[in-house]
């Protein structure tokens, strides 16, 4: 399935370059630009990095030509990528070609241009005279306003693929090291398969009893906070029967907004792991082998270990699975202030009937400062069942939201 994926990908490339021109060619350019770039190791052989994890996803710091910055960690990403935020600026890199990426989204691909950096390190291992794309974030859909690049850029495949990376939610660390990774007693291993600067492992997904996608090949994707996604042209054009009910919602990407359904299906099977009632996006396309993906929300309930150069993926059990359910229907973004943007008011659940749009910014959930919440701390507190309070700047109203289940869908 996944070398079919990247096929239909490869003519899509094809397709676009017809009608697209010099933007489209010059990110097939970016796919290898990197190629020749090696890592110089100047530490040890394993390196803990400067870590955090903000809203499931992994990000870690590093250097680039004199100054920290942060970066997510995206094995959904090609090449390596930077923002325009203020830190960035003041790096006073130079313009090269003009670039278009796409990514998640049903609007415009994200506008950006090609820049040189001299040096990138993440403490103990640097490279030299990278190329970079950098994004100008006024031109992105991924944003609605320039103060929600509260990271500084991207760490994608051409980086990633030189290291085992061990990404330990749980604990906050991400450790790099250059030899094969040593697995734990409990670790399961997958034959990782690499293609077109993308990494994916098998797995059985169960939409009822009768209807079982057996060794589906899914993308591993650390830029994404979600828990599975797959085309919603599988189960249509299969005429598969899923008994969850459906959510609406919205997820976004270097192509802005895509609106999708959420369901749980009953089961998810990871080599030895079951995971029961996953949530999975079900992301509209007219190709069903399209969009099956990992996210962190899924990883980060587990170590997870990527070894590019031994072609080795582990998962190594940690917890007891939980899965949040957004049972206030208020998709939330942090901008820099500390304060939460609305991004996506989801229509069938509790915020829909109150007057809160997209774009209000809150000041406020449950009596305590936006800016003492963490991403992760709202998707917690928006699962629990029970009466709410959540406080936006415009004219300064508060708002009382009550969180139930979803029948057939949170309480399944």
């Amino acid at each position: 399935m996944f070398k079919k994926i990247l096929i239909n990908l490869a003519a899509v490339i094809a397709f676009s370059l017809s009608l697209g021109g010099c933007d489209t060619l010059n990110s097939i350019r970016m796919m290898q630009i990197n190629s020749d770039a090696e890592p110089v190791w100047t530490g040890k052989e394993r390196i803990k990095l400067k870590s955090v994890f903000l809203a499931e996803k992994p990000y870690v710091y590093a250097t680039v030509d004199g100054e920290e910055l942060l970066f997510l960690l995206d094995t959904g990403a090609s090449f390596f990528i930077l923002m325009d935020t203020p830190k960035v600026q003041k790096l006073g890199l130079n313009r090269d070609f003009d670039l278009s990426l796409g990514g998640w989204g049903e609007q415009e691909d994200s506008k950006a241009f090609k820049t040189d950096i001299g040096r990138i390190d993440l403490g103990g291992v640097h490279f030299n005279k990278m190329k970079a794309a950098v994004i100008p974030v006024s031109k992105s859909h991924y944003y609605l306003r320039d103060d929600e690049a509260i990271d500084d850029g991207v760490i994608g495949h051409d980086i990633m693929k030189h290291f085992t990376w061990e990404i330990d939610a749980a604990n906050n660390e991400i450790y790099i090291s250059q030899a094969k990774y040593q697995p734990e007693a409990n670790a399961r291993y997958f034959e990782l398969h690499e293609f077109f600067n993308k990494i994916s492992i098998k797995g059985d997904l169960a939409f009822n009893q009768e209807d079982v996608a057996e060794d589906a090949e899914f993308i591993i994707d650390t830029g994404s906070r979600h828990y599975a996604k797959l085309s919603a042209a599988y189960p249509e054009n299969n005429e598969i029967k899923i008994a969850s009910s459906r959510v609406r919602a919205a997820d976004f990407g270097l192509s802005g907004k895509v609106e999708h359904d959420r369901v749980i299906l009953p089961s998810l099977k990871l080599g030895g792991i079951n995971i029961d009632k996953v949530k999975v996006n079900l992301i509209p396309g007219d190709d069903e082998d399209d969009w099956w993906v990992l996210g962190n929300a899924l990883m980060n309930q587990f170590k997870t270990v990527i070894d590019y150069k031994h072609q080795a993926f582990y998962l190594v059990p940690q917890q007891k699975f939980v899965t949040d359910h957004n049972l206030f229907g208020l998709e939330l973004r942090k901008i820099r202030s500390g304060e939460f943007v609305i991004r996506y008011v989801f229509p069938q659940l509790p915020a829909s009937k109150l007057d809160l749009e997209v774009g209000d910014l809150v000041t406020k959930i449950n009596s305590k400062n936006s800016s003492d919440i963490s991403l992760s701390q709202y998707n917690d507190i928006a699962s629990e069942i029970g009466t709410h309070q959540i406080c936006i700047q415009r004219q300064n109203q508060c708002f009382t939201i009550e969180a139930k289940h979803i029948e057939g869908y949170s309480n399944l």
